[in-house]
């Protein structure tokens, strides 16, 4: 297959609309005439490029061998062609045609549009621009070294054909005439310097070859312009899609952060009341939490005081029991003396009652002495009388008067032994009764002793009972304080878990209302983030959708 017959047949081509990107590019036949115009490309540019078709297709294969041999020593490039469907061997082909096709072509505008389809297939490939206008300077060199050529050989023939002319004309030798054309002749009477119209003929070989040369850099340059719009073109459409898909996704942001901004400033006022709350909590438990310590400070001192007066009612309680434990003693002393003072108290009693039994029997007998002596007097009275009657029967009477009195005389003696031995036994019962009476003097005296060490004792322990209910007063006073300091403390502390209660649930406000705002932030990033990121999906690039 000739590569004519491959251009413009690749597998990209059924990816492309060659009409519609002709007509988005604004490529029309005045445009075209336009470019040709503005470079100088005209009728005779035409002529020399058909001129130089023998030159371009026979040398087409070498320059293709040669410039793919140059692009692919670089990755980059090597990427771009390895994407390619049709592989090296044939991109040589549809190189050589495109080299060909240089000098062959109408230049009209399907010329051109087909030029259109050669620069949109190569970005299609993803070839970056920088790449694709920097391959024709590797094109320039492969090309102007074989224009470089064909010069030389047009200013060789133009000197043959030159010489040729000359030889026609004089019959001279074209070497002396050629000889002589450039000054070197041993004629003196020819100036120095080349003969004009050889000069003339050298130059307008050079002219003629530098004109082809442009010629093809004309074409060159238009098939270049043509490939860069369809770059710009392409580059120019993305920036409209991607400036359209911004003013759908702002249009549609702006939709979707409505709520979420408005949300988010409703939960702002939120967050900064509910912020606000938790500072005047927050102080009010610094305050509670100042007062707490400071009643905690008091009931430690309170505490420490307790501790101090506890020490000395516990001194007071041991040296109370100590003195308890003297009048428990003293106590069991006076018991026993009383006990002794009590069993001589019941001699005493014994005793008296022995004295009054003895007082009993000194009084019978005394009343009996008081008998006799009322029967005495009596009878002294009896013989009174009688002796003074003086009668003879004085005998008589005074022999019973006698009588009386000798029985008078021996009962008083008789009463008075009872009354002696009554008084020695009342004598003994006296001194029986002194000596218990001394004994329970003394008792009396010892009990006496050992009730006033009991009542020492017991005032010393009242004294100490008194310092201890002092100091149990204190006690009880430092634990009122105490109590009263624990029930401040406790009262703050509950105010201070109310307030922490009151924070908690803030705090609880403060985190759903700041989840909320997250979740707004993240609806307005997601929302903001479309605006940034690439579409979702893209459709991968042609050359990987090919079988």
């Amino acid at each position: 297959m000739q590569p004519e017959q491959t251009f413009g047949k690749g597998g990209l081509n059924g990816f492309l609309d060659v009409d519609e990107l002709v007509d988005r590019i604004g490529l029309d036949e005045d445009e075209v005439e336009w470019r040709k115009h503005f470079i100088g490309f005209d009728e005779i540019d035409e002529e020399r490029l058909s001129d130089l078709e023998p030159l371009l297709r026979d040398n087409r294969q070498e320059i293709s061998d040669d410039f793919y041999e140059n692009i692919l020593q670089y990755e980059g490039t090597r990427k771009v062609i390895n994407r390619s469907p049709k592989g090296v061997e044939g991109l040589k082909q549809t190189q050589q045609a495109y080299l060909v096709s240089l000098a062959t072509g109408d230049y009209d505008l399907s010329y051109f549009e087909n030029r259109t389809r050669i620069g949109k297939l190569h970005e299609l490939l993803d070839m970056p621009l920088k790449h694709y206008v920097g391959q024709y300077g590797v094109y320039y060199n492969l090309l102007l070294s074989r224009m470089n050529e064909r010069v030389q050989d047009q200013v060789v023939d133009a000197i043959e054909t030159w010489a040729a002319e000359r030889d026609a004309d004089s019959g001279e030798g074209g070497l002396g005439r050629v000889v002589g054309a450039l000054g070197f002749g041993g004629d003196e009477e020819v100036d120095d310097g080349l003969e004009e119209s050889f000069e003339a003929a050298v130059r307008d070989a050079i002219d003629d070859g530098m004109m082809d040369i442009l010629s093809l850099l004309r074409i060159i340059n238009l098939d270049m312009q043509i490939a860069t719009e369809t770059y710009v073109d392409s580059y120019a459409k993305q920036l409209e899609e991607s400036i359209e898909r911004r003013k759908r996704l702002a249009n549609e942001v702006e939709t979707d952060v409505q709520a979420p901004l408005s949300e988010l400033h409703e939960s702002s006022e939120v967050v900064s009341k509910r912020a606000e709350a938790i500072s005047q909590h927050t102080e009010s438990q610094a305050t509670g939490v100042t007062r707490a310590a400071r009643e905690l400070d008091e009931v430690s001192a309170a505490v420490e005081e307790v501790a101090s007066v506890a020490d000395e009612v516990s001194d007071e309680s041991a040296r109370t029991e100590q003195l308890a434990a003297e009048g428990v003693e003293a106590a069991d002393d006076a018991l026993d003396e009383l006990e002794a003072i009590e069993n001589a108290t019941d001699r005493v009693a014994d005793a008296v009652d022995s004295l009054a039994e003895r007082t009993q029997e000194i009084d019978e007998v005394v009343d009996r002495l008081d008998d006799l002596a009322e029967r005495t007097t009596v009878l002294a009275a009896n013989a009174k009388i009688e002796s003074s009657r003086g009668g003879g029967g004085d005998g008589d009477t005074m022999g019973v008067i006698a009588n009386e009195v000798r029985s008078f005389a021996e009962q008083t003696k008789s009463d008075l032994a009872e009354i002696e031995s009554a008084v020695e036994a009342v004598r003994e019962d006296a001194s029986a009764t002194v000596a218990t009476t001394e004994e329970t003097v003394a008792r009396v005296d010892a009990g006496t002793d050992r009730v006033r060490e009991t009542v020492t004792s017991l005032e010393a322990i009242h004294e100490s009972a008194q310092q201890t209910a002092t100091g149990m007063e204190d006690v009880t006073a430092a634990a009122d304080q105490q109590a009263r300091g624990v029930e401040a403390t406790a009262e703050t502390l509950a105010d201070l878990s109310q307030s922490a209660d009151k924070v908690a649930s803030a705090a609880e406000s403060v985190a759903a209302a700041s989840q909320e705002q997250t979740a707004s932030l993240r609806e307005v990033r997601d929302s903001v983030a479309r605006l940034t990121d690439e579409e979702q999906e893209q459709e991968p690039p042609v050359y990987e959708q090919l079988d």
